[in-house]
């Protein structure tokens, strides 16, 4: 019997199909493997500045930017480890000072900056409401470097602000947080804050359950939800909330599915949830805004 016989009995391997073997695996590792788990070293290494994504900005003071002054004023708070924290408050230009109006505290989206959120900002205060609005560290002209443990501290001291230096009631106070921002604002609530806010109302607008749950949406394929620095989880937090919330979601958003703000909602002591048909990701008609607003009755208290 010649040797391809041998083999046919014994079961052994032709060398023929053991060197396409090779080629087959060491295609994989090279072509599929490699490149997979360069993928996820990139995301782990960069991973805050794939979610975090600022306009910076040298100066946005009022004067330079050249908004009314009547109207706007800036305001700025230092946070214990030396950082600046830079925003405005902005208030119906000519308004009597005396007749204190409800007030908007306002944390934005993952990108931009203040100045690029200035047509909204003045519609919200078209609708009878002061807008306090801060740019996250790094954002803007703020310094330092956003992380969820620094703007969960940021937060509370944005809400100190507005109830001690400026002098809000709690109670006629509406937070606002649109995507990240509504992480940020239930950040007030975590189970580390022995004394949450008590204000009038929270409303929120494209924001997600969690960051895990919403990295493994946009990425299956990955493992990113579970090396996640990060995790922003708002489903844990908004049970906390005694005050009335109302959650916007955009039916067609294609970063955070509507079925998260609709969770949201449901898991809220108070909750009322709001679709937009056809909205994409923080696409909230400010008609819509200001008529939840006006519905609040904070304008006549």
């Amino acid at each position: 019997m010649d040797a391809a016989g041998d083999q046919q009995l014994t079961g052994t391997p032709s060398p023929l199909k053991v060197g396409w073997w090779k080629r087959i695996r060491r295609a994989v590792v090279l072509y599929l493997l490699v490149p997979y788990l360069a993928v996820v070293i990139i995301f782990v290494v960069l991973q805050r500045k794939l979610i975090y994504r600022p306009t910076v900005a040298n100066d946005l003071r009022v004067t330079t930017v050249g908004l009314d002054a009547e109207a706007v004023r800036d305001v700025q708070i230092q946070t214990p480890d030396g950082e600046k924290l830079n925003g405005w408050l902005m208030q119906q230009a000519g308004n009597d000072r005396a007749v204190q109006r409800p007030l908007v505290v306002y944390f934005p989206g993952n990108s931009l900056n203040r100045n690029e959120r200035i047509n909204d900002l003045r519609e919200v205060v078209r609708c009878g409401f002061d807008v306090l609005i801060f740019d996250y560290r790094g954002y803007g002209d703020s310094s330092g470097s956003p992380s969820e443990h620094k703007l969960t501290s940021d937060a509370m001291r944005i809400w100190n602000y507005a109830c001690g230096e400026l002098s809000y009631e709690p109670g006629r106070i509406v937070i606002f947080g649109e995507s990240l921002g509504g992480a940020v604002a239930l950040s007030l609530w975590s189970s580390e804050n022995a004394n949450p806010p008590q204000p009038g109302a929270l409303i929120l607008n494209a924001t997600f359950v969690s960051m895990p749950r919403t990295v493994a949406g946009l990425y299956p394929l990955f493992p990113f939800q579970y090396l996640l620095l990060d995790r922003w989880p708002s489903l844990e937090r908004i049970p906390r909330v005694a005050a009335p919330v109302v959650v916007f979601h955009g039916t067609e958003d294609d970063m955070v599915p509507v079925a998260h703000g609709r969770e949201l909602a449901e898991a809220a002591a108070d909750g009322r949830f709001i679709k937009i048909p056809g909205a994409g990701h923080n696409e909230i008609p400010l008609l819509r805004l200001c008529a939840e607003l006006e519905r609040l009755e904070l304008l006549d208290k």
